[in-house]
């Protein structure tokens, strides 16, 4: 056999293999405005035909926001969640739910919030699949995590069933406090503190059972005071903030 027929023969065994030997194909499906790739769909050939067996999110960066298996259209196997710098966000199993199970959850630092033991109660998922929120029970402890857009801890929440009871903390994406709160039983109570993105302080007061109560002070951006309140024990307010 001459070099000519060797080419073509070799050549010909290469399309063969391909067109048979069931190699998966990415399918760019969802776009950024700059033309960088958003949703990827795994594609193999199965039976004849192409069929989706995979799905991968991308942040604009290009780095993995969520991938995992599908079936039917429907995720299943264990789906990974990613940070917009790659670290882990979160991995549960999505083999016969729609919930996932085995969930682990982690925050940019990597500090695990949720582990496969804790017994999860309810959660819930943005339009993109992303993981929004979830409640669970961790010990004898009840928690709810709410989470931005970019998977950062956006709301500390500890719980009595599906109602606020005890700490409560708001977060800016940048990792600094927003606000603390403390319920009993749904209801604001005790320390209540505003304060910037920056981490200075707005707000300082208290509550007792739901009405303000105390000295309030306000600050302004530059940490200069913004007035005084005085409230009596039972709410009414002593002196207005001038």
């Amino acid at each position: 056999m001459n070099k000519t027929n060797i080419l073509g023969f070799s050549l010909a065994i290469v399309v063969f293999a391909l067109a048979f030997c069931g190699c998966t194909q990415d399918k760019v499906v969802e776009k950024y405005e700059d033309g960088s790739p958003k949703v990827v769909q795994i594609l193999k050939k199965k039976d004849g035909s192409l069929q989706q067996t995979g799905e991968k999110r991308l942040y604009q960066n290009g780095k993995e926001r969520m991938s995992g298996k599908i079936s039917n259209g429907n995720r299943t196997g264990v789906w990974k969640f990613y940070f917009d710098d790659g670290k882990l966000f979160a991995k549960a199993d999505f083999t016969d739910t729609q919930q996932g199970k085995n969930w682990e959850v982690y925050d940019h630092e990597g500090k695990k919030l949720v582990s496969k033991s804790d017994k999860i109660a309810e959660l819930h998922f943005a339009q993109d699949g992303g993981l929004c929120d979830i409640r669970l029970k961790q010990g004898d402890k009840e928690l709810l995590y709410r989470f931005f857009e970019s998977f950062r801890v956006c709301v500390t929440s500890q719980m009595k069933g599906n109602i606020p009871n005890g700490e409560t903390i708001a977060w800016f994406e940048n990792g600094k406090m927003n606000s603390y709160y403390y319920y009993r039983d749904g209801i604001q109570d005790s320390i209540y503190r505003v304060y910037t993105e920056e981490g200075g302080l707005l707000v300082s007061g208290q509550y007792n059972k739901g009405i303000k109560v105390g000295k309030w002070e306000y600050f302004l951006s530059d940490g200069s005071s913004a007035g005084i309140e005085i409230y009596d024990t039972d709410g009414t307010k002593l002196k207005a903030r001038e």
